[in-house]
């Protein structure tokens, strides 16, 4: 599937927007080894407030989520769609501002990065928008991080929009996974 000539035109303008600073922030934040503070506290953060049961409840459905959009995006979409990243369309390829010589995999669309990052927004959102009233702040993140990977010359903003979605299914699905699995065995998480 060849992408859309207003995505390939959105796509230039965004990706050709960048400066030193710019590029050194995204390929920073775009590298998953960087989240692993985010995560940590996370973990913290829930223990403390919520006690170890739900905390392990949360990272079981989380891991169901992160690991449902992962493989929906790269081992269904990516090669199902068969559309090619930027840094391999022939069209652009070569007007790509990209860092590092990362150009990434052939096709692109959804986006894992995207579909992974709101699978972990989505759910603690979920899980704690009544208890926690900054939730909202990983859709930030989010954001940022599915952003840095036009920044860095490898998704089109469909990929990005397609991979967002994937994130928001497989939340659902582990949702419904996780809550059954507590009710059928009556599962208690008081702390």
């Amino acid at each position: 599937m060849e992408p859309f000539g207003w995505e390939r035109e959105l796509f230039l303008y965004l990706n050709s927007h960048h400066t030193t600073l710019s590029d050194t922030f995204f390929w920073w934040i775009t590298t998953p080894i960087n989240s692993w503070p985010l995560y940590l506290f996370i973990i913290i953060f829930s223990y403390l407030k919520f006690g170890w049961k739900r905390t392990v409840f949360w990272l079981v459905g989380l891991g169901i989520a992160i690991g449902l959009a992962d493989v929906i995006a790269s081992q269904i979409f990516k090669p199902l769609v068969n559309r090619p990243r930027p840094t391999h369309d022939p069209v652009i390829k070569d007007m790509v501002h990209y860092l590092n010589d990362y150009r990434g995999g052939p096709v692109g669309f959804v986006s894992s990065h995207a579909s992974t990052s709101m699978a972990i927004a989505l759910f603690f959102f979920l899980e704690w928008h009544k208890q926690v009233k900054w939730s909202w702040i990983f859709f930030i993140w989010t954001a940022l991080y599915s952003y840095s990977r036009i920044a860095v010359g490898v998704h089109f903003v469909g990929d990005i929009f397609g991979g967002w979605l994937v994130g928001i299914l497989s939340v659902y699905l582990a949702r419904e996974i996780i809550y059954w699995v507590q009710n059928k065995y009556q599962i208690h998480l008081e702390k």
